[in-house]
């Protein structure tokens, strides 16, 4: 397990999304973007709305890669570790709480911006479905990509 450093914690903070990178039984690559809820400790936290191959290839095989793209600082970064779906229980309910409010401030940021800018859009949050699960990635390797091209790594 690692610990995801503080400057990384800072990046992660204001993500909507990442990508997820799974493999199928029959060894498929299934890389997509997901809802970044948190990143807390050692864990991440998406939200998989149960569509696709994510949840039934980590169903299969724990193993994942969760990745992103700082602009600023044009380096790329990659959480390897094991994933774990919930469903229920307390952690799930308090994670639920949490991308409601997300929800709801991205949604409102929206209107406010078509508002004041006058930017349409064809949808709207509120069309997600509400058949969700949480996974909650146990952070095993934390991969640094620098602009460039030189790699940091830290692996428990």
């Amino acid at each position: 397990m690692t610990i995801i450093p503080d400057k990384m914690l800072a990046l992660l903070d204001p993500r909507e999304f990442v990508s997820i990178a799974t493999v199928s039984p029959d060894g498929q690559p299934n890389s997509v973007p997901k809802f970044f809820l948190r990143a807390k400790g050692s864990h991440l936290y998406l939200i998989d709305h149960v569509m696709g191959r994510t949840s039934k290839n980590l169903v299969t095989n724990p193993f994942c890669s969760v990745s992103f793209m700082d602009l600023d600082s044009l380096e790329a970064y990659r959480f390897n570790g094991k994933a774990r779906l919930l469903r229920d229980g307390e952690i799930f309910a308090a994670a639920l709480k949490e991308w409601n409010d997300k929800l709801i401030k991205l949604s409102t940021d929206r209107v406010i911006e078509a508002v004041t800018t006058g930017k349409k859009r064809s949808y709207y949050e509120m069309e997600i479905p509400q058949k969700l699960v949480v996974i909650r990635i146990t952070v095993e390797g934390i991969v640094k990509i620098g602009r460039k091209g030189e790699i940091w790594r830290e692996n428990t």
